[in-house]
């Protein structure tokens, strides 16, 4: 997301009336700041942060205190993807990274800061559980790759998994940006998409 551009004004000179308005406005600024233990505004009408007992509704999506929350920066296996293991079988590896997700959170509370709301609904958020970065072990453990689109701040996490051979690494997989238009594995039904020719080697 981008910043506003600085707003400086045109001269560093400041007139007569300024100087003895300053005493109002700065009693202005003190009742209008929030008191000792409130929160701050929000941005845009979002919260700062997020915590609770966390639902993982995939290995990229939370449930916190009934809001979704979207891991920023990483993209996960959906839950009806297919990949190939090391032995080249498929498995479920939407729901593996899921359900590794839902054992490393071991119910402990989840801290989510967040960052926006998606065309979804969806808050978009760096989250974290027993002070570790949830992104980071998504991706470093081969349950999610990192979102280039979005951000690169996991790609270092990515290449470790890659070269570990960690979780979707050890087989064969389709991204899940492709997935989700429709590209699949050779020995899965081939999509409309696919059929279209969408998709060239």
């Amino acid at each position: 997301m981008g910043q506003e551009p600085s707003k400086h004004g045109r001269s560093g000179r400041w007139n007569a009336p300024i100087l003895w308005a300053a005493p109002a406005l700065l009693g202005v600024a003190m009742a209008l700041a929030p008191m000792d233990g409130e929160a701050a505004p929000s941005r845009k009408g979002l919260p700062v942060s997020i915590a609770g007992t966390a639902s993982v509704i995939d290995a990229d999506t939370l449930e916190i205190n009934r809001e979704r929350v979207r891991l920023t920066g990483v993209d996960a296996p959906e839950s009806g993807q297919k990949c190939r293991d090391a032995k080249h079988r498929f498995v479920r590896c939407g729901s593996i990274a899921a359900n590794a997700l839902d054992a490393w959170i071991n119910r402990n509370p989840v801290t989510c800061a967040i960052e926006d709301r998606d065309r979804y609904g969806r808050f978009i958020g760096k989250c974290s559980v027993r002070g570790a970065n949830m992104q980071e072990w998504l991706v470093t453990n081969g349950h999610a790759l990192a979102y280039r689109n979005y951000s690169t701040a996991y790609v270092s996490a990515e290449l470790k998994a890659r070269k570990a051979k960690a979780g979707i690494w050890a087989g064969e997989f389709i991204s899940p940006w492709d997935w989700r238009q429709g590209l699949r594995l050779d020995g899965e039904a081939p999509t409309k998409a696919m059929i279209d020719g969408k998709f060239f080697d």
